[in-house]
């Protein structure tokens, strides 16, 4: 078993750093071009695997932290948190992934035609984030809150959108930019705490632990949604 999770634990890193290296190049350059084609399905596997890989570990985590957990912690209660944690991130990732690349289908057909994974995802979101939510407020932590109801908000988003006619022309599109946006911030926000943890840690005082998780979307999601913007108004879609 320990053979197995050390395993996936490998699976996890590299899926995450190929991920991370790959994602600037779709960013850069030119939209549909095949570079962007090809290099995006290639970040949606290594993100897939991150994800997927994430997941197990965090089942790890929460069944058996004590054997697991990488910090080595005596509190289970703190490494079953921790679990929730990347457990919830893994869902954000593979959430975001699907509505990368489902959007895409939305294109072609614009009518609603969701396929299982398009409704399991955002439902098992919605309801990771639940179960976050309602955690964080009992043992009082404001990052379990946070990151509850924000899978909550995405869940609930997601399956409206899959749902539901596009209400402009180029609506796929916005929603392909949103799920990109989701899948790198969840990549550098995992990367933050759970990698570049023991390199910026001692350089953090204990009341701004909090900044490695909150950082990446704070600065991202500000930006992602003025580039949303301008395409909005390229296409006349501004209103």
């Amino acid at each position: 078993m320990s053979f197995l999770y050390a395993l996936v634990r490998s699976l996890h890193i590299l899926g995450g750093m190929a991920g991370l290296a790959l994602a600037i190049v779709p960013l850069v350059t030119r939209k549909g071009a095949r570079l962007h084609r090809q290099t995006g399905r290639w970040f949606a596997r290594a993100m897939a695997v991150a994800g997927v890989t994430g997941l197990a570990m965090s089942v790890a985590w929460l069944v058996a932290p004590a054997r697991f957990h990488p910090a080595g912690v005596t509190d289970p209660v703190a490494a079953r948190m921790s679990g929730l944690f990347l457990g919830t991130i893994g869902l954000v990732t593979l959430a975001a992934l699907q509505q990368m690349l489902a959007s895409l289908a939305r294109k072609r057909q614009p009518a609603p035609s969701p396929s299982a994974l398009d409704l399991v995802l955002p439902v098992a979101l919605a309801a990771a984030g639940l179960v976050s939510l309602t955690t964080g407020v009992l043992a009082h932590n404001g990052l379990l809150v946070a990151f509850g109801a924000l899978a909550v908000v995405n869940g609930i988003s997601d399956l409206r959108f899959v749902l539901r006619p596009l209400p402009t022309r180029m609506a796929w599109w916005y929603q392909h930019m949103r799920g990109a946006m989701g899948a790198i911030i969840a990549a550098v926000t995992a990367f933050l705490v759970f990698g570049a943890a023991r390199i910026i840690g001692g350089f953090l005082p204990p009341s701004l632990a909090w900044m490695p998780w909150v950082t990446p979307a704070a600065i991202a999601v500000p930006l992602f949604s003025l580039w949303i913007a301008r395409f909005r108004q390229r296409f006349g879609e501004a209103a």
